[in-house]
């Protein structure tokens, strides 16, 4: 691979922020399409921006009878939730 920068999001204003200034960086959660694209030499972002640990995107909601699954929430989080048991009913 080659030279990149990586920066941890501290909340989801901040990797906002930090995707308007670099307008070349990639956002990185799990990684498993970023990450080989990068080893194959696919993309070249200036930044590699981590919004994997953002809480904020991690949650999952049942509310007027509409379901929203955050962008972070992983695969087994869904298939195991209470709440989305509740939704497919």
């Amino acid at each position: 691979m080659f030279a990149v920068n990586y920066v941890r999001a501290k909340s989801v204003k901040h990797a906002a922020a930090l995707l308007a200034e670099h307008p070349e960086a990639k956002l990185l959660s799990g990684g498993m399409t970023l990450l080989p694209t990068l080893k194959q030499r696919l993309a070249h972002p200036s930044h590699l921006i981590d919004i994997g640990g953002l809480n904020a995107l991690r949650s999952i909601k049942l509310a007027s009878g509409k379901l929203t699954i955050g962008a972070g929430v992983r695969h087994y989080e869904v298939a195991s939730s209470p709440v989305v048991r509740e939704a497919i009913r």
